[in-house]
């Protein structure tokens, strides 16, 4: 999963590593660890997670803006 540190076009920015907000209120939020979805495993990301499946990635930039170098050094070996 890829951050955009600076992302304009998703709020918060954490929700781009299925981050959640917390209830009841719009400002902060929850890693994807601390939220029920995850606890309970219903889409299987914790599994995915302990079998080392899953990456959090993040590069500074806006909405999907990086660099071909960027790409193939970092998102290029999980597509092979």
């Amino acid at each position: 999963m890829v951050k955009f540190l600076q992302d304009s076009v998703v709020d918060p920015v954490d929700t781009e590593w299925f981050g959640f907000l917390k209830t009841g209120q719009a400002k902060e939020t929850e890693t994807l660890q601390e939220s029920d979805l995850y606890k309970q495993d219903r889409l299987g990301l914790a599994a995915m997670d302990k079998a080392g499946k899953l990456v959090f990635l993040a590069t500074e930039g806006d909405h999907l803006q990086f660099s071909k170098e960027w790409f193939d050094a970092n998102l290029l070996p999980y597509l092979r």
